[in-house]
């Protein structure tokens, strides 16, 4: 991985995907200081693959579908921008070491979600514990449907 400052181009490219992903102002929210943006560029199809600042990574654009998979520190920034319950899936408790939220443990969550969608894990305090990807939609897991509600990438560590 080869890393580089972007163009500003680039940024604006970086914070509209954020824009369209998430929702107004979430490219602001994670790239607040333009100037320290460093990007990770793949050397096999020299397309940004990473994001970083100044504070470490922020999160990494899918090959696939050229959409984000969210750090911990980017799923931080986006929950202290955005009131209760946007882009969250709260929770009543998160095993430790787990890759898995069932449908029963989710207290609430943002109803304009889709599975698939990038998720906060949060606790009622509004605490972040991990990000994940949203398995089951909004409506499904409100009505406690069994299942994987969540699949866990990245846990806080306590």
């Amino acid at each position: 991985m080869k890393l580089r400052k972007p163009s500003e181009g680039e940024i604006f490219r970086l914070k509209a995907i954020a824009d369209y992903q998430f929702g107004w102002p979430a490219g602001d929210l994670l790239f607040p200081h333009e100037d320290q943006i460093i990007v990770g560029i793949s050397p096999a199809t020299r397309r940004i693959r990473e994001v970083y600042d100044s504070e470490g990574l922020i999160a990494v654009l899918r090959a696939h579908d050229y959409y984000y998979s969210l750090s911990l520190l980017g799923a931080d920034r986006l929950r202290k921008g955005f009131p209760l319950p946007r882009l969250r899936v709260i929770v009543r408790m998160l095993r430790e070491k787990t890759k898995t939220v069932f449908a029963n443990d989710v207290i609430d969550i943002d109803t304009n979600l889709k599975a698939g969608d990038e998720v906060i894990i949060v606790d009622p305090e509004d605490r972040l514990l991990g990000v994940g990807r949203l398995r089951l939609s909004p409506a499904d897991i409100l009505s406690k449907v069994s299942g994987e509600a969540v699949r866990v990438r990245k846990l806080v560590r306590r």
